[in-house]
């Protein structure tokens, strides 16, 4: 948290005191105002009073007021004038800003960064009356600030850097600081330093004639400080809008922000603030009321405002820094009698114009002095007493005269008025020698304000040239910054690529190895592959050639079965006819032996034979019948082919020809000549159906 330090009491008993000055100031005062009831009726006669107060170029006015505003303005002359008595008295038992702040440099254990505000603060308390030797702290403080790594402290040495070279005349330095503050706080987290910096560089932008953007400055200031503990500034952030709206002649913007000044300088104990927040408050009513005259309560609230101003001031004069700000509302009151009192109050207004004089002359405020000169002249003018007029225009000529600022506009001012003060008196020479002083004087303005537009554009180009570098080098260091992340990036990048092609080596060499590996199995694999397609193929061969063997052997028994088969068949046939033929024979035998039956030795060997070969007979029968179950649809096949046509003895001839007799073994089978064979066969062909081209031996061998 940054804050203005404020002076402090040496002791209890200085604070028993101001406080005991102040009830009796406060007594002293009520009981003026019950005095002020015994006069109410009473009234007072109208004056006329002509002002040129060349502060604020008021019109001159006629107003008509009761004995008891008189009345009024003399208790609170006399209550003034005790209060500085008194003060004066005590003024050597309170301690200034100043002196605290030196109290706290020599503590021991006092922080480099504690050490850069006290410093800065410091500066500020001297800025006034040493504006030298606070120049010459304010730098030691910055380059205090230079050493600690935080940036915040640099940046408020250089904001309060830039207020004392003000009081140097030095805008040109006052701008560097204000813009080396706003650098260094950009480089913090602080938004009290922030609104500080951006406070600075309103003020700045408003003294140099840029409402605009000193508006735009302070809304900044207002958005980082809004919220914080800083209310001390925000304050001072308030106070500078409100005199931006004042010069604008922005009545209620000018009233709210003004309020707004005096709301935030009673939370704080900053006492310039407070007189600052009355004075503008003040001014406000005044500029009110000469738009509105009728309205009396406007110009009662002026005289409140600048009256706080004034007690405020006499009760802490000793804490109060810039002094100035109450010779402006001393001004500002006497130039309120000035214009709305009659000239009966001449002692008023020059009480008021010997305050803001004393204090000008504090302060070496030589503005200040030479006005309060400018308008006690325009009393003396008024009343006719040209001699005085000029003598204190002369005086006060000489003060803006030996200021180290050249105030042309103040002299051209005294120029005109010298002039009218000699043209009023008859002497035209003399009359003529100021005109000329002030054509001298109005070309010397011109040419400055030139300069200064010049020297403000200079600056303007140096403040951009310096505001191009500045982002230059953020942007040479951002890219820098970056570059550095870049290289981070790529050594991290090169280093994971490294492990990456690393593990990728070693997964390569055990994708190898296991490759190798695989490939010696996948090759074990295939030779036992091959080993086992060799077998099974061995094992087909083998496979093949049982089968083929199987096939050669089932074809061999089918062959030997069929031959067999055919040879039974033929031995069958054959024995069928044996059969049948020796069936024929012993038929015959036995009716032979019928014939001879006397001789039984002959019959009884014969019935023998006939015994046998009957058995015989019937075990060929039972072979018969084994040739009818192999072949047993052969008979069958001859008689429906030859529709049952076939005779026994054919059916035999056809046995004989299905067993592969010749013709010549049939007839001797048969008992028949050759011959009858063919025409046999000729005869069984033609029962079959047979062409002449047909084979009976193959159709028959067929079946």
């Amino acid at each position: 948290m940054i804050s203005q330090k404020q002076g402090t009491f040496s002791s209890w008993n200085s604070k028993y005191c101001i406080i005991s000055l102040s009830i009796f100031i406060f007594l002293f005062y009520i009981y003026s105002r019950l005095c002020l009831l015994k006069v109410l009726m009473e009234g007072s006669k109208d004056g006329n009073h002509v002002s040129t107060n060349p502060l604020h170029g008021r019109r001159n006015a006629n107003y008509k007021h009761s004995t008891k505003t008189h009345m009024s303005h003399i208790i609170n002359k006399i209550t003034i004038s005790i209060a500085l008595i008194l003060l004066q008295g005590t003024g050597s038992i309170a301690q200034t800003p100043a002196d605290s702040l030196n109290t706290v440099l020599t503590q021991k254990n006092i922080t480099p960064e504690q050490k850069v505000i006290t410093l800065s603060l410091l500066a500020r308390a001297k800025s006034i009356k040493e504006t030298g030797n606070a120049i010459r702290i304010g730098i030691q403080a910055v380059q205090l600030g230079r050493t600690l790594s935080d940036a915040q402290y640099i940046a408020i040495a250089y904001a309060i850097l830039s207020q004392v070279y003000i009081q140097d005349n030095d805008i040109s330095k006052c701008a560097q600081a204000v813009d080396s503050s706003l650098f260094y706080a950009g480089k913090t987290e602080s938004k009290v330093v922030k609104g500080m910096a951006w406070y600075r560089k309103s003020w700045l932008e408003n003294l140099k004639g840029q409402p605009k953007e000193a508006l735009v400055s302070a809304q900044r200031a207002l958005k980082f400080l809004e919220g914080t503990a800083a209310v001390n500034y925000v304050s001072s952030v308030y106070y500078i809008i409100a005199s931006i709206y004042a010069n604008q002649y922005d009545g209620p913007l000018h009233k709210k922000y003004a309020q707004l000044c005096l709301q935030t300088a009673l939370k704080s104990t900053d006492y310039d603030n407070l007189l600052l927040a009355n004075q503008t408050l003040g001014t406000y009513w005044q500029y009110y009321h000469m738009q509105h005259e009728d309205d009396r309560s406007s110009l009662d609230s002026a005289f409140f405002y600048n009256r706080n101003a004034l007690h405020l001031f006499l009760v802490n004069r000793e804490r109060i820094i810039f002094q100035s700000t109450m010779a402006i509302v001393a001004i500002n009151m006497a130039d309120l009698y000035a214009q709305n009192f009659p000239s009966s109050y001449r002692d008023s207004v020059f009480h008021y114009l010997d305050l803001a004089q004393s204090i000008g002359i504090e302060t070496h405020h030589a503005e200040v002095i030479a006005n309060c000169y400018g308008m006690k002249s325009d009393y003396e003018a008024a009343a006719g007493n040209y001699e005085k007029a000029e003598a204190l225009l002369l005086k006060g000529l000489e003060v803006a005269n030996a200021d180290s600022a050249r105030n042309l506009a103040t002299r051209i001012q005294f120029m005109t008025a010298l002039s009218g003060i000699s043209e009023k008196r008859g002497n035209y020479r003399e009359a003529l020698q100021y005109q000329k002083q002030y054509s001298v004087l109005y070309t010397d303005l011109y040419n400055e304000e030139k300069m200064n537009i010049t020297k403000e554009l200079e600056a303007k180009y140096q403040a951009e040239k310096n505001t191009t570098a500045l982002k230059t080098m953020q942007q040479t260091a951002m890219l820098h910054k970056r570059l550095g992340y870049l290289y981070i990036g790529l050594a991290l990048a090169s280093i994971a690529a490294a492990i990456f092609l690393f593990r990728l080596f070693r997964f390569r060499l055990k994708l190898a190895e296991k490759e190798k590996k695989d490939a010696a199995l996948v090759s074990q694999l295939k030779q036992q592959e091959n080993r086992q397609l060799a077998f099974e193929k061995q094992e087909a061969e083998l496979q093949a050639r049982l089968r083929e063997e199987e096939a050669l052997r089932l074809a061999a028994e089918q062959q030997l079965l069929q031959e067999r088969q055919e040879r039974l068949e033929k031995d069958l046939l054959a024995g069928t006819l044996l059969v049948e033929q020796k069936t024929v024979l012993l038929q015959t035998l036995q009716k032979k032996i019928a014939e001879n039956r006397n001789d039984k030795t002959v019959l009884t060997q014969l019935n023998k034979i006939i015994d046998q070969d009957r058995r015989l007979d019937e075990s060929m029968a039972g072979s018969k019948t084994d040739f009818d179950n192999i072949n047993p649809d052969f008979f069958d096949k001859l008689k429906e082919r030859s529709a049952n046509s076939l005779s026994r003895l054919d059916l035999k001839h056809c046995s004989y020809i299905y067993l592969g007799l010749t013709n010549k073994e049939v007839s001797q089978r048969l008992g028949i000549a050759p011959k009858s064979i063919l025409m046999a066969r000729y005869r069984i062909k033609q029962k079959l159906g047979l062409g002449k081209e047909e084979e009976l031996d193959q159709y028959i061998r067929s079946l």
